[in-house]
């Protein structure tokens, strides 16, 4: 079966691969980049994303998109010079293909890349990107989801080193520590330069986890981040408390005679248990590998099991690509004390997808544990809050590295 990898992206609002989702609307709404681990960034001078959904309707839809640009904290850009609805409005039909013979749960699968598609040639500003889906007469919204445009005006460079916290105790005192380097160009803004002043952020994120990234910036108090150099031409942004976790588990429904089509999935081998102080096999750095479109690309209700003898914890969640790898209601798990064990049912897509499991909301340790030697992919994006046309917030670097691995620290 040939597969490709696929990014489950939507922030906002809920997972489209909802059981009750209404005949006729999208399903499975990604985005696929070329970057490592497949992020969802884009180039302004032309480095595509995809995007990609499924339609369940009996007759193909004529959508449109619409593309935002935002702040970095993911508010709409209020500057029509930046964000001008004529130009960012898709004026003709996603292109789309009928679902292979077999498949049951879609009848239409579209994609389409971006810059390259309809008046898209090339983005006019860097930044992060809403992108929404509207029916053709631009009355429903019925999807959105995120991704970044880049430009490399600089050049940074990430050290990711392992660092025991004071105070702490095995596991909880291991962390790795990010560091990101650039130099300013000479010159001001007229020079086609910068105002050093205005870059003072730096988001970090951690493999695919998108929705919750790591901010470094000369405006906060954070006892632990750190900016060196503010306001001059070199500078140095700083995180030392960012848990590296363990590996994360793997769910593989690509063979069907262990997976049948048209039945409901769990795992063959029984529950997934605590890994509190066992370390992982080697992941995907959080990707999901998708069929492509086949007779075995259909959906399946998948049922995650995690055994515990009594509902001592507050609340468990099951992340991954599949629900965009943020604690929701759709993602919370149920306990059933008969079986002792949390439960939920999701439908996924034939594929192989990294998962975890996360207690009340950012509590990554107690289940899944957390270890040095766990090899994450960190991505860090340098923001310069471009004072013309009002003022927006630009990303005019990119940099990604992995974590070093091994048992040991490696700095103070």
């Amino acid at each position: 079966m040939r597969l490709r990898f696929i990014l489950v992206l939507l922030c906002v609002g809920g997972s489209v691969l909802a059981e009750d989702a209404p005949a006729g609307r999208i399903k499975g709404l990604r985005v696929i980049g070329e970057k490592k681990a497949m992020l969802p960034i884009a180039g302004i001078d032309g480095q595509p994303i995809t995007i990609e959904f499924d339609t369940d309707g009996s007759q193909p839809y004529d959508f449109r998109l619409k593309f935002y640009h935002c702040d970095k904290d993911w508010g709409i850009t209020n500057n029509s010079f930046v964000n001008d609805e004529l130009r960012t409005t898709t004026k003709f039909q996603i292109p789309y293909e009928p679902a292979p013979a077999f498949v049951r749960h879609y009848t239409f699968h579209y994609s389409v890349s971006v810059p390259g598609f309809s008046v898209f040639k090339r983005f006019p500003q860097s930044g992060n990107y809403v992108f929404q889906i509207w029916d053709h007469d631009e009355k429903e919204m019925l999807g959105e989801g995120r991704f970044f445009v880049v430009e490399q005006a600089l050049s940074p460079v990430m050290k990711v080193r392992n660092r025991k916290l004071p105070g702490g105790i095995t596991p909880w005192n291991q962390a790795n520590k990010v560091e990101v380097f650039f130099e300013i160009p000479e010159g001001g803004q007229e020079d086609s330069g910068f105002y050093p002043i205005l870059l003072k952020t730096v988001d970090v994120y951690k493999n695919r986890e998108l929705c919750s990234p790591f901010r470094i910036s000369a405006d906060d108090q954070n006892a632990n981040t750190s900016v060196e150099g503010y306001g001059l031409r070199k500078v140095k942004f700083s995180i030392d408390n960012i848990a590296p976790g363990n590996e994360y588990r793997k769910l593989d429904l690509q063979n069907v005679d262990f997976y049948p089509p048209g039945q409901d999935a769990q795992f063959r081998e029984g529950a997934d248990v605590s890994r509190f102080l066992r370390q992982g096999k080697k992941d995907n750095n959080g990707a999901a590998v998708i069929a492509t479109v086949n007779q075995y690309s259909d959906y399946l209700r998948f049922q995650f099991e995690l055994l515990r003898e009594s509902d001592d914890l507050d609340s468990v969640f099951v992340l991954g690509d599949f629900n965009e790898w943020t604690p929701s209601e759709s993602s919370l798990m149920k306990y059933n004390r008969e079986t002792r064990r949390y439960w939920l049912a999701s439908w996924l897509r034939r594929g192989v997808y990294d998962y975890e499991y996360v207690v009340g909301r950012n509590d990554r340790i107690t289940i899944e544990g957390n270890d040095w030697r766990t090899v994450n992919l960190y991505t860090a994006l340098v923001y310069y809050h471009d004072p013309r046309y009002g003022g927006f917030d630009r990303i005019v670097g990119f940099v990604q590295a992995f974590g070093p691995g091994g048992g040991d620290a490696t700095v103070n």
